[in-house]
């Protein structure tokens, strides 16, 4: 089937016209449905499986805090080795700052006590306060300790973990 497939495309490369396509056997239909199917169903379980051993990693990273290495973000990684030679890291990124916030929202009011006199120099504000670049430096700059400690909490989101691995090269046996 490939093989007319490719044929056709060489054809019509070359400026001849293509040969029409034949349409499947009911039997080779339903193979290919059945391939289909199978795929699917292996595909989900093997994804509710690497699921499950994703959230593993995290749990057995949240229990390794003394060998997190921060990253530049300011987030954290965690590093695992498997047997032979492959890699999981478990990212904790930092918490992002909030796109914007809205003056309906229930923490606009305690933001605009904490920023004070800072707030022009803190926030964009349009309809809503958007954190300007470098907002935690400025923050950290402007106002005392506690008071910007308080405020980027009241700015930030939490962010999920995340999983990625490394496939350490396969050995080919010599023949």
């Amino acid at each position: 089937m490939f093989a007319r497939l490719l044929e056709q495309m060489r054809q019509s490369e070359r400026g001849k016209k293509p040969q029409p396509t034949l349409l499947m056997t009911d039997t080779q239909l339903k193979k290919l449905v059945n391939e289909a199917v199978s795929l699917h169903r292996a595909l989900t379980t093997y994804s509710e499986r690497l699921k499950a051993l994703k959230a593993d990693l995290i749990r057995e990273a949240q229990r390794h805090k003394e060998d997190l290495t921060i990253t530049d973000g300011g987030g954290s990684r965690w590093t695992a080795c498997g047997t032979d030679g492959c890699i999981a890291r478990v990212n904790f990124p930092a918490p992002a700052l909030l796109s914007h916030i809205d003056t309906e929202d229930e923490t606009f009011d305690k933001i605009l006590a904490l920023a004070g006199e800072s707030l022009d120099d803190l926030f964009d504000s349009v309809h809503y306060l958007k954190p300007v670049a470098d907002f935690r430096d400025e923050v950290a700059a402007a106002l005392p300790r506690r008071s910007a400690t308080q405020l980027i909490e009241l700015c930030q989101v939490e962010c999920s973990p995340r999983v990625s691995f490394e496939t350490a090269e396969t050995k080919t046996k010599e023949r």
